[in-house]
């Protein structure tokens, strides 16, 4: 599908784009423009949806002495060069276009212009694996999440044992936060990324994404560390990438099936409240278990348990997840891994309790076959057969 007309501006190639930024005069045009940008107008927060008929652009005189240049005719060639592309013209001057407001949002983010750096340090949060207390760093616009008593989740690039997670995370992120807010900031900016990848939606540039499973094929990994094929505890990780932007995401299977529904449900049958962008996904994630049923093409069975019950989902290249629920023998109950507790037993909210309401009745134990039971016909993400 294309949209447009011949009338409106002929696309810019990167080359062009960074051309046209080089240049400081260029730059501050953009700067300035933001500066004058006022957000809590209902005007400029939609104004590309032509909502609201009122004009708010700069005018070329007020743009001119705030960027503060000695000659008119010089800048009047520099705004030429930024407008259609980076800068749009209104009947009463000039505004930043979508474009031109990623490239100031790049700046105001510290991501261009700022290199901060903190030493480890623990922080209130325990490890998903251990219980040990966090480490925290942050180096090159990235923190990272360590446990120094057990082997975390992955080795770094040295063969060093308990990463946690390494997350992109722009620089502002740090301003007002202690490094315990810090962390649940990164994770909640980067799960909502994960989350938007997973949906087939680039979330840097809206662009379409491609899946990928990385199996590996002979996966050891032990008390001591991580594989030494793939340095990783898990088997399978999923790769997440947009082909327009090059934006990319990878992180275990059993982090990204948390994102499914019918997991979300399953917790909340459990009175969980699942928030995939929480750190609480990760201690869920390792109570997952993960079969490879076939290596080429890819065919996934992870079975999530909660409260003496467990899901079962067959995940393949077609994003396809049969659903099925099996019922074990309760042994205690609880949510897995210290989450929320369900309601006392008898209460209104409590899952266990089926008495007098016909639609909570009571799950039976699926009977034991003697020959292998078939597995559910797949479905895609809608719930409709696949074949």
């Amino acid at each position: 599908m294309t949209t447009g007309t011949d009338d409106e501006p002929r696309s810019l190639s990167p080359d062009d784009a960074f051309a046209i930024l080089a240049d400081e005069t260029r730059f501050e045009i953009v700067r300035a423009l933001w500066e004058l940008y006022e957000p809590e107008d209902p005007s400029n927060v939609v104004k590309f949806s032509n909502l609201y008929d009122v004009d708010t652009g700069i005018t070329f005189s007020e743009l001119y002495e705030r960027v503060g240049y000695e000659d008119t005719g010089n800048f009047n060639y520099h705004l030429e060069q930024l407008t259609d592309h980076f800068v749009r013209r209104t009947e009463s001057g000039y505004e930043l276009t979508e474009a031109g407001f990623e490239i100031a949002r790049s700046v105001v983010a510290g991501t261009v212009r700022k290199r901060p750096h903190f030493d480890s340090v623990e922080i209130d949060e325990r490890c998903p694996r251990c219980e040990a207390s966090v480490v925290l760093d942050y180096e090159d616009h990235h923190v990272t999440a360590s446990c120094r008593r057990c082997t975390g989740i992955w080795q770094d690039a040295d063969g060093a044992d308990g990463v946690l997670f390494t997350f992109p995370f722009p620089p502002t992120g740090l301003s007002d936060r202690t490094h315990t807010e810090a962390f649940h900031a990164a994770l909640g900016y980067n799960l909502q990324r994960v989350r938007s990848f997973i949906d087939g939606v680039c979330p840097d540039c809206s662009g379409k994404v491609e899946e990928s499973f990385d199996v590996c094929a002979l996966h050891e990994p032990d008390d001591g560390g991580g594989c030494p094929h793939c340095h990783r505890q898990h088997r399978t990780e999923v790769a997440e990438h947009c082909q327009r932007c090059k934006s990319v995401a990878r992180g275990p299977l059993t982090i990204a099936i948390l994102t499914r529904p019918a997991v979300t449900a399953f917790y909340s049958d459990h009175v969980i409240d699942h928030r995939f962008a929480s750190w609480e996904t990760f201690r869920l994630a390792q109570s997952i278990e993960e079969e490879i049923l076939e290596i080429d093409p890819v065919r996934i069975r992870l079975t999530v348990p909660c409260d003496g019950e467990s899901l079962g989902l067959t995940v393949d290249e077609e994003r396809s997840t049969p659903v099925r629920r099996r019922v074990r023998g309760r042994r205690g109950g609880g949510a897995p891994h210290g989450g929320p507790r369900a309601a006392p037993a008898g209460s209104r909210d409590d899952p266990g309790d089926r008495r007098g309401r016909g639609k909570r009745t009571r799950r039976r134990p699926t009977p034991r076959l003697s020959r292998p039971q078939r597995d559910p016909p797949a479905v895609d993400h809608t719930g409709r057969p696949t074949g």
